[in-house]
């Protein structure tokens, strides 16, 4: 069993392992630290590797120190990747970590800080974070000064070699006004988990997610690439160049715009520099956890980093492929995926390259959607072919009246659809009739449906048994084969008639969202009446909104457009508008009146 000391180490918060060790040999008057070390698996006199080595008898040292090991396991910094060690949770390169010389701070000792802070064996930091002056590692005493060791012990506030206060030696202060930046580095690197939350609270939030050690690398290849070579050796520039990194993260994402290349700097670290910093919103922490359903998340879980330490520029670690790779995987045009993420489909992920911000897609996410946009999309070159909405296509399918081959694979699916559409042309062409009476466009007879889908099904079924007769007129510029089909005016009301929710023959899945253009054509309404839409939530743009289907229907059925009394009276839009103001009817939207009074006050026989 380890013998004990006569004195216990003197515990401080953020004080490291070494300087425990370091302290706790000088206070029992052991006068090398490998006196005590070398029984606890520690064979090299002159490297005081406590915080580092394996061997270390972790529970010996404790029992020697009169200290619990979970004290000895907190301080130390194991191996972690390749090359990287675990500081307080913060990885950084073992290189990083100063093991051979005792560096201080004169003004935290001259303050009264009498142990040896973690923080100052961190190489990356010319400055120290208790007394905020320039660190530094030699006394004094001799000509060419005594460079401060772990292993002649006489406290870490004193010279090995002459013995005096290191608090007597003139400090290098850190300018005033970069301290309020540095204070984020110097929170990053605390060993205190709240000091740690509290620069993390410094951070925009949009990038308070990202890993510490990645904001913490961004910080060090900032200052290192935008200094030169001499500066990067000076601690005092170095401490400036530090300030400058931390100000472009707090003013994160247009910090970056003030930060100036040095030329000394290589351009693979100003190009993973310039991605990085863009992408912290979306780089580093995941934002949640996932756990199995019905289960409880533990409150030690944490969401593990996709940000992995290489090096002094680590790698993300990214799950998302491109709209390419993403057109591939799910067998659909590149140009519909790309639509389909900027309408809101997919989670909105996005990538660097440059300066511009592209496109990312989940795999997962491509698999589940894709389908619905091949079927999506096949349906909507189906319905552009025959100037109908995607819910008339949507509803002859249902009847069997549109019935496209089984697509092999992939894009087969757009050309299946599209050849049905011109055979269903074909089809409607062979029955058209000699002649019809007082002609009008079948788009325009069908509109007069109102308050609900128009039965695009049901008519064209009338259409191809020859319970409808129609012509069709020849017009190149028309938009849809529909367009050029022309009924009886007298057939309107036999139109207005018919079901647009018949049984379905055939079960398919329905969109649950419509185009603006389909819900304005549900509602009556011109295809620029945007404002028709108005209060209705959506996804995607404003030019391209998506509207939830239930919504839609709600709307036509509560609302009538001005356009729609018109038509179905004869009667002139200004008298129309008159009418219904002059007995305040409600607008549901503008152009938009309320059903029910609206068609009481101008449909009825008497109502002019």
């Amino acid at each position: 069993m380890a013998r004990q000391a006569r004195r216990a180490a003197n515990l401080v918060p953020g004080a490291s392992l070494r300087g425990l060790v370091f302290d706790g040999c000088y206070d029992n008057r052991i006068p090398h630290t490998f006196g005590m070390l070398r029984h606890f698996g520690m064979p090299n006199r002159n490297r005081v590797l406590v915080s580092e080595s394996p061997h270390l008898n972790t529970a010996g040292l404790a029992t020697a120190l009169r200290i619990e090991e979970s004290e000895v396991l907190l301080r130390r910094y194991p191996a972690v990747g390749r090359g990287h060690r675990d500081f307080y949770g913060l990885h950084v390169m073992k290189g990083r970590i100063e093991d051979r010389v005792r560096r201080f701070s004169p003004q935290a000792i001259a303050d009264g800080v009498l142990h040896h802070p973690a923080t100052h064996e961190l190489r990356d930091l010319p400055f120290s974070t208790v007394g905020w002056d320039i660190l530094q590692e030699t006394c004094p005493c001799e000509p060419k000064g005594v460079r401060q060791n772990w292993v002649t012990t006489n406290g870490a506030d004193h010279c090995h070699a002459c013995g005096g206060s290191l608090g007597k030696i003139a400090a290098v202060k850190v300018a005033g006004d970069l301290k309020p930046a540095l204070t984020l580095l110097a929170g990053l690197v605390d060993p205190d988990p709240a000091k740690q939350r509290s620069a993390i609270d410094m951070l925009p939030a949009a990038i308070r997610q990202a890993d510490r050690t990645l904001i913490y690398d961004v910080i060090m290849n900032l200052a290192k690439s935008t200094s030169s070579d001499a500066t990067n050796l000076d601690p005092v520039s170095r401490t400036g160049a530090l300030a400058r990194a931390c100000e472009a993260i707090l003013a994160w994402p247009t910090g970056f715009e003030r930060m100036e290349r040095s030329p000394d700097c290589p351009t693979n670290v100003w190009d993973w520099t310039r991605r990085t910093y863009a992408i912290l919103d979306g780089a580093g922490q995941s934002p949640a956890l996932v756990v199995p359903t019905g289960t409880v998340p533990s409150t030690n879980q944490v969401a593990p980093s996709n940000y992995v330490a290489s090096g002094s520029k680590g790698r993300i670690s990214t799950p998302f492929i491109s709209a390419m790779a993403a057109a591939r995987l799910g067998g659909v045009d590149e140009q519909a995926l790309k639509r389909a993420w900027d309408d809101g489909r997919f989670t909105r992920h996005e990538w660097v390259l440059g300066s511009l911000r592209v496109r990312a897609f989940d795999p997962a996410e491509v698999v589940i959607i894709a389908p619905k946009l091949r079927v999506a999309g096949s349906r909507t070159l189906a319905a552009n072919q025959l100037g109908i909405p995607v819910y008339g296509i949507e509803q002859l399918l249902e009847a069997r009246l549109f019935a496209p081959a089984a697509p092999g694979a992939g894009m087969k699916q757009a050309r299946a659809h599209l050849d049905e559409a011109i055979a269903l042309t074909a089809r409607i062409e062979n029955a058209v009739a000699a002649s019809v009476d007082e002609p009008i466009s079948f788009a325009d007879a069908i509109r007069h449906v109102s308050g609900r889908p128009k039965p695009w099904a049901a008519a064209i079924a009338n259409i191809l048994d020859g319970s409808l007769p129609f012509i069709i007129r020849n017009d190149e510029k028309a938009s849809g084969f529909v367009s050029r089909i022309l009924v009886a005016r007298r057939d309107v009301a036999m139109i207005t008639e018919l079901r647009h929710d018949l049984p379905p023959e055939v079960e398919i899945e329905r969109a649950d969202r419509w185009v603006s253009g389909d819900a304005l054509e549900c509602l009556n309404g011109n295809k620029s009446a945007v404002g028709l839409l108005e209060g209705i939530e959506y996804i995607g743009s404003e030019r391209r909104r998506l509207l939830p289907v239930q919504l839609v229907l709600a709307r036509a059925a509560a609302g009538v457009t001005t356009f729609d009394l018109t038509r179905r009276t004869g009667i002139g839009t200004p008298r129309i508008v008159a009418r219904l103001r002059e007995n305040h009817v409600e607008q549901l939207a503008p152009g938009l009146w309320e059903r029910a009074r609206a068609e009481e006050l101008t449909l009825r026989p008497d109502s002019w």
